[in-house]
């Protein structure tokens, strides 16, 4: 029987479950993973989308000159093979949490924020 409940003083607003810390720390780790992956996959696509956008503005307003034409194309190219190796990383770190057993990477999952 449990008389005292810990006191935790200072809670991260990313991962409020400051009960899992001293429950199960693994879990808590887990959560620490998904979270960090989570904000690298959200900044990673709104880069691109920020680039895309650019681009297209950059490709409009290039007025016929190849020059501004050819570095709007390469922002383009090179926000898409952006985003590719980010969702790469995705399955190359769900793929060695798999063969190598570790729980938190292969338990990895994509969480689009929802309003």
């Amino acid at each position: 029987m449990q008389f005292i409940k810990p006191i935790f003083a200072i809670t991260n607003p990313l991962l409020n479950k400051s009960e899992t810390i001293a429950a199960n720390p693994i879990t808590y780790t887990n959560d620490v993973i998904q979270t960090i992956f989570t904000l690298f996959l959200m900044v990673g696509t709104i880069y691109f989308i920020w680039h895309v956008v650019m681009s297209a503005y950059h490709m409009i307003s290039s007025q016929g000159d190849p020059k501004k034409w050819e570095e709007a194309q390469k922002s383009l190219t090179y926000s898409i093979v952006g985003v590719v190796v980010v969702f790469s990383i995705f399955v190359i770190l769900r793929f060695i949490g798999i063969v190598f057993g570790i729980a938190a990477l292969s338990d990895l999952t994509i969480k689009w924020p929802t309003l």
